[in-house]
């Protein structure tokens, strides 16, 4: 076992050796688990429910924050390597985040009603956002995404339940996806990501599926149906694009990662519900590396698990 302070990092030939059988009934499947990293604690690389995971696209380093309000950033083997904490914390705590092609970690400030930029150190950049139903304000804001053209996504639930548009330095645009929206509303959209073409793709978690936008707000598809049979989902809280276009859905109440087409059909689904190495408990995000690899944010276990899949 290779430690770093309190940490733990192991390669998935000790996890092998070391696997035990998991709740829940169903075997594990550690087959695809290259590593895993995190554990339950407060120390520096420990974890208390993380809820929030975002990877970044320039050097690979993963960000992860949890329910004691502080971000810790690791190396793309899970190696810890810093953290810091959020300006406020007594209200709660961050349940999204995302990074940009310069480096900077964009996190929704969810009970603050605010999105605040750092950079990988922990310095922050830029605020912008208030309490309100308003145009450019926030009800619980609890994801966030940049396009290409560095321009802000913000996902929100509690009343205003929407998607808004800010400019790279935070000026409010447009709102989409709201109650008047028709087939296109939102109902907590916990996780936001932009395909290489520029299309947005939306976790509608109280709806049970998948949504995909145009960068103007127009809506254009969704699939998913509540469910746990294959395809279905139950509050789905993440979602990432695969470099070959397909889909990869944390879908939290099923404790499973699942891999759609981009047109909503059904691939494959991995995990079950359990401790075990290769089960996971209720995930609230997935994100890739550069090789392909797949953060899974095992959050009632306290970890991550690295899956080639």
């Amino acid at each position: 076992m290779l430690r770093r302070r309190s940490t733990f990092c192991i390669s998935v030939t000790t996890l092998l050796g070391v696997l035990l059988a998991g709740c829940g009934g169903e075997a594990a499947d550690a087959s695809a688990v290259e590593r895993v990293f995190g554990g339950p604690g407060l120390s520096p690389g420990e974890f208390s429910y993380p809820r929030a995971i975002a990877v970044s696209p320039v050097d690979g380093s993963v960000f992860v924050c949890d329910k004691t309000a502080r971000i810790q950033r690791f190396s793309p083997a899970g190696e810890y390597e810093h953290q810091w904490r959020m300006p406020e914390f007594k209200n709660g705590k961050p349940t999204g985040m995302a990074v940009d092609s310069n480096n900077r970690l964009w996190v929704a400030d969810t009970h603050y009603y605010r999105v605040i930029a750092f950079d990988r150190d922990g310095r922050e950049l830029l605020r912008f956002g208030s309490r309100g139903e308003g145009p450019g304000q926030f009800g619980f804001p609890c994801s966030v995404a940049i396009d290409r053209n560095g321009f802000v996504y913000v996902g929100e639930y509690g009343g205003n339940d929407r998607i808004s548009k800010f400019t790279p330095d935070g000026r409010f645009i447009a709102s989409f996806a709201d109650k008047g929206a028709g087939e296109g509303w939102v109902e907590r959209p916990a996780s936001l990501v932009f395909d290489p073409d520029g299309t947005l793709w939306v976790a509608d978690a109280c709806h049970h599926r998948i949504c995909r936008y145009g960068t103007d707000g127009r809506f254009l598809i969704a699939f998913g149906t509540a469910g746990d049979g294959p395809g279905e989902l139950n509050y789905p809280y993440g979602v990432a694009i695969e470099g070959t276009g397909t889909l990869l859905v944390a879908d939290r109440g099923n404790s499973r990662i699942t891999r759609f087409t981009r047109d909503g059909a059904f691939v494959a689904s991995w995990g079950s519900p359990g401790r075990a190495v290769g089960q996971i408990a209720q995930p609230w995000g997935v994100a890739l590396d550069r090789e392909g690899g797949i953060y899974c944010l095992d959050s009632w276990n306290n970890r991550v698990q690295l899956i080639h899949w």
